[in-house]
Order: structure tokens, then C-alpha cells, then sequence
């Protein structure tokens, strides 16, 4: 059998047997050839949820683990690991709000999911007169758009074959109210007055063939109609005072017209925070990479001399 560990991908003859305490999770439910311990599934499970690791680029871990040299000789069990994992995912979730196994009742609608209790509730975390006793830049409703990545969802030519495991139990609405939503929702394309940014053109393509669209940080373009999107929702009530102020990330500000700077820079905005990036390390990590596979396997494994010199490590 093909383990998955924390500490590599092995290779191994097992020896089946009932004993306690065993802490393997098999990849299929008859004759598995695959297993994954838990603590790899608890570790991509944090992985994922604290550092946002993609499974693919958890389970290329796990393999430069193994062998850092050759990672392609590794097993490939990418697939195996998307699969378990969301059982794994959907197993912690149940015992976590005591839906066991040994209970015939199905979670509800909303019992998978945590009450948030950052979220402002007056009379819980604030005062019942929070209106007159804070000013406005203490008490401050912020919203974060990020416009270059999208979350496209394809229809599938067999979606009966796509098992929901939690339909509606957590904090995404159910497939059959989110299908009436759909069919109820025009598709308006809106001229972008500011520069031909991939992600208004990505807003702006035929959804056809697409169930779900999102897309971030175009503040200068997402500000202009949202306040009237926000009188005609019937899932958005905020207060008709509240003062909305648009701002575009650092990153994407360059991108977009000179106007744009002074008006939606963060620069210029009363309470926002300054960060800087180090990214170091993962030019260092990505060099390794392209000298690890720059050439065929055979030529790797002849003695070379490379020579180490600034201009080849940053090629």
C-alpha cells in the first residue's frame, strides 16, 4: 500500500489486522491501496485553512518530502487526497457539532455552522448606545475587494454525479434557493470607465456556461453602483447613513488610471494599516525549483558542475 504521511509518501506491505489505536484512512472503501494517516489530514486541513495551501501544492510538499531531488518518481495521489480530504473535512465538522456516528439525525440547515462573535452585536460586544458613545472612526464597517481572482464554477455535463456533503448545514446557502436565486438574476455588462482591467473584462465575458462568478478589487468601478444595488437587494439592509468609502489595494492601484491614485489610495485614507511583503524566500524556493527541473532526469543524475554565481541562481 501507497501511505501518505506528514513526513513523505511510503511505500509498504500491511499486514491487516483489528488492532486499537490504528490511525489510517483508506483512500477507497473496498480493497484500498491507498491510505492516508490522520495526522497528514488534520495537517492539510490547517494547512489549508491557515496558510490557504491548495491541495495540490500541499500533496507537492509532501512529495519534495520524500525525495527533494526527484519528486516526480513520488506516487501521484493528488486525486486520492482531494477526495479524502473532504470526507475528512465533512467527518471533523459533524463530531465537532456532535452529529456522531451513531446518530441517525441529520444536521439541519446552519447547524454546521459557528456563530462569529467578532461580528458587531449591541448588547453582546457593544454597548446598546454605541451610536452616540463611539465616533465614526472607531466603529467602521470595512469591505475588502481583491479584483484579480476569480472563482469560476462550471456546469457539469453530469451534475447528479457532484454529492453534496453538506448542503445548506454551514454557512453557504442551499444548491435548490441559490438555483431560484439564479434563475431570478439579470446579467447586466457595465463599460468600465476607468483602465481595460482583465478583471472587468472578466465580469463583463458570457457566463453561460458558468454557475457562479466572483471577482474583487475594482473599487473605482464596484463603487458606482453599489449603493443602488443596495436599496434593490433584499439580502443587504444597511443603514441609509452609512457613508461607504471605496479604496483599491496597493498592488492594483498602478494598474488603473493616475485619477484613481488620489481618490481610492490607501495612502490618503484615515485608519488604514501599512504593511510590506517579504518574498525572499519564495524567489529562493522558486530558483531551487527551475534548477531541479531545468533538465531531463538522466542529465540530473550525473555528477555536474553548475556554476554558482548570481546570474545563474536569478535566471
Amino acid at each position: 500500500m501507497t501511505i501518505v504521511h506528514t513526513e513523505g509518501i511510503f511505500t509498504h506491505e500491511i499486514s491487516w489486522c483489528n488492532c486499537p489505536g490504528e490511525r489510517l484512512f483508506p483512500a477507497s472503501i473496498t480493497k484500498p491501496k491507498t491510505a492516508f494517516t490522520f495526522d497528514v489530514l488534520n495537517h492539510f486541513l490547517i494547512d489549508a485553512l491557515e496558510c490557504k495551501t491548495s491541495a495540490m501544492s500541499f500533496y507537492q510538499k509532501l512529495k519534495r518530502f520524500t525525495n527533494n531531488a526527484f519528486p516526480d518518481c513520488i506516487p501521484d495521489r493528488y486525486q486520492e487526497l482531494m477526495r479524502v480530504s473532504r470526507l475528512w473535512r465533512d467527518l471533523k465538522h459533524r463530531k465537532w457539532f456532535g452529529f456522531g456516528h451513531d446518530k441517525e439525525q441529520d444536521p439541519r440547515q446552519g447547524e454546521l455552522a459557528l456563530f462569529c462573535p467578532a461580528c458587531p452585536q449591541p448588547g453582546i460586544n457593544l454597548p446598546p448606545d454605541w451610536k452616540t458613545q463611539y465616533d465614526s472612526d472607531t466603529i467602521m464597517r470595512q469591505y475588502v475587494m481583491d479584483g484579480n481572482f476569480t472563482a469560476q464554477h462550471m456546469k457539469m455535463n453530469k451534475p447528479e454525479l457532484d454529492v453534496s456533503l453538506a448542503d445548506g448545514t454551514g454557512y453557504m446557502v442551499a444548491e435548490k434557493p441559490y438555483q431560484a436565486h439564479l434563475e431570478q438574476s439579470l446579467d447586466n455588462k457595465e463599460r468600465s470607465t476607468c483602465s481595460n482591467h482583465r478583471a472587468i473584462n472578466a465580469a463583463n465575458i458570457n457566463k453561460s456556461n458558468l454557475q457562479a462568478l466572483v471577482i474583487y478589487d475594482v473599487g473605482c468601478q464596484w463603487s458606482i453602483n453599489f449603493q443602488s444595488r443596495v436599496k434593490s437587494s433584499c439580502s443587504l439592509h444597511l443603514p441609509p447613513s452609512l457613508e461607504i468609502i471605496p479604496a483599491v489595494g496597493k498592488f492594483h492601484l498602478a494598474a488603473h488610471k493616475l485619477s484613481c491614485f488620489p481618490r481610492y489610495s490607501l495612502n490618503f485614507i484615515k485608519g488604514a494599516g501599512h504593511l510590506d511583503e517579504v518574498y525572499d524566500d519564495h524567489m529562493r524556493d522558486s530558483n531551487w525549483k527551475k534548477i531541479v527541473n531545468m533538465g531531463e532526469r538522466p542529465f540530473l543524475q550525473r555528477e555536474v558542475n553548475l556554476p554558482c554565481t548570481s546570474q545563474f541562481l536569478h535566471c
